[in-house]
């Protein structure tokens, strides 16, 4: 048995779909009635339920990340601590230079004393905000990521 197989170009496949749609029928035109603006919004009120957007949803929150930046904020918290208070304890060194030093008035004794109180009272202030930040942190660090 011998089978012939000839195969279409392009050329015949586009002549046979003009040819097709030539004998086709045109499809009937439904118009409304009324004036052309009241149709137009009736379509329009149709379509609004299918139109409204999607609201967009908040992004989702990565405990993860969350926990990372707070982790980062309260470490440099606490090295700005640190320095304040290094700052303050090298300022109440210096204050207490001035004031044993082999000559010093009353006036400048008396404001030096006034200077020193002050640096310990923030030096204490310091401490004890250090203090509280750094037993938040290490709570934070116990407790782990919030997974939700």
């Amino acid at each position: 048995m011998a089978v012939c197989v000839q195969a279409q170009t392009l050329a015949d496949v586009a002549r046979k779909e003009r040819e097709r749609r030539a004998h086709l029928k045109p499809a009937a035109v439904i118009k409304a009635e009324g004036s052309p603006a009241a149709a137009g919004a009736q379509a329009t009120e149709r379509r609004k339920p299918e139109e409204e957007p999607a609201k967009p949803q908040p992004p989702a929150v990565d405990p993860i990340k969350e926990w990372n930046e707070q982790i980062q904020k309260l470490l440099a918290r606490i090295q700005g601590l640190q320095q304040e208070e290094t700052a303050t304890v090298l300022q109440i060194n210096e204050l207490n230079n001035q004031l044993f030093a082999p000559v010093i008035d009353e006036v400048t004794k008396e404001k030096v004393l006034a200077d020193l109180g002050e640096a310990r009272v923030n030096l204490a202030d310091l401490a004890w905000e250090l203090s509280q930040t750094t037993q938040t942190l290490e709570t934070i660090q116990i407790q782990g990521p919030l997974l939700k």
